[in-house]
C-alpha cells in the first residue's frame, strides 16, 4: 500500500495523520504468514507520519481481521489483532557509503512514497501467537480416529504411555511422606 509523502520529504518537523480503513487488495497478494488463512476487509490505520532528519517515521496502529487455523482442532477461527508499530523508513537518498545493506525500511527510490504492505506483513506475523487456539480448553482432534472432540465424544481413551526413561523409578521402594 502506497502512501505519498512528497510533502514531507526533506521537512524535517512537518507531520501528518492518517486515519482510515482501506481493502485489503492494497497490500498487495504476499502471504501473511503461516497460521492466516484469509485477512478479511477493511484494514484500520491509524498512523501518524513524522519527517525526520533521516527519513519518515510511522507510528501509530493497523487494526486487522483474520482468519485462522486453530492449532489443535483445525478449524477456522476469526481473530481481530490490533498491532502497534514505530518504524523508521530511511531516505535512501542519506545513505552513506560502506552502511549496512540491510536498512530495514526505505522510501521508495523516487522519495514520493512509502510502502505500507511489508510493515503491515511483519507487524502481523510478530503479533500473531505461534499457536493460535479457537478457544483455551480446545479439546482437538482424536488421535485415533480424527473426530473433532469438541463436537463429539468418539469413545476413544487417551492414556498418555509413560516415558520409558523413567521406567527404572518404578522400581524404587519409596516411603509414603
Amino acid at each position: 500500500m502506497r502512501v505519498p509523502i512528497v510533502d514531507l520529504v526533506d521537512h524535517p518537523g512537518e507531520t501528518r495523520a492518517i486515519e482510515r480503513e482501506v481493502a485489503v487488495a492494497e497490500f498487495g497478494t504476499a502471504p501473511w504468514g503461516p497460521v492466516v488463512e484469509r485477512v478479511l476487509d477493511p484494514v484500520r490505520l491509524d498512523l501518524h507520519l513524522d519527517a525526520v532528519v533521516e527519513g519518515i517515521l510511522v507510528r501509530g496502529t493497523l487494526g486487522f481481521s483474520l482468519q485462522v487455523t486453530c492449532a489443535r482442532c483445525l478449524t477456522t477461527v476469526r481473530d481481530d489483532l490490533e498491532v502497534s508499530v514505530t518504524e523508521l523508513y530511511t531516505d535512501p537518498a542519506r545513505r552513506e557509503e560502506g552502511e549496512e545493506d540491510d536498512p530495514g525500511y526505505e522510501l521508495l527510490d523516487d522519495r514520493t512514497a512509502l510502502d505500507l504492505s511489508t510493515l503491515a506483513r511483519d507487524a502481523v506475523m510478530i503479533d500473531l501467537p505461534v499457536r493460535v487456539l479457537c478457544r483455551p480448553d480446545c479439546q482437538g482432534l482424536c488421535p485415533t480416529c480424527g473426530a473433532d472432540r469438541n463436537l463429539e465424544d468418539c469413545g476413544h481413551v487417551q492414556t498418555p504411555e509413560p516415558d520409558p526413561r523413567w521406567a527404572a523409578l518404578a522400581d524404587l521402594d519409596v516411603p509414603p511422606a
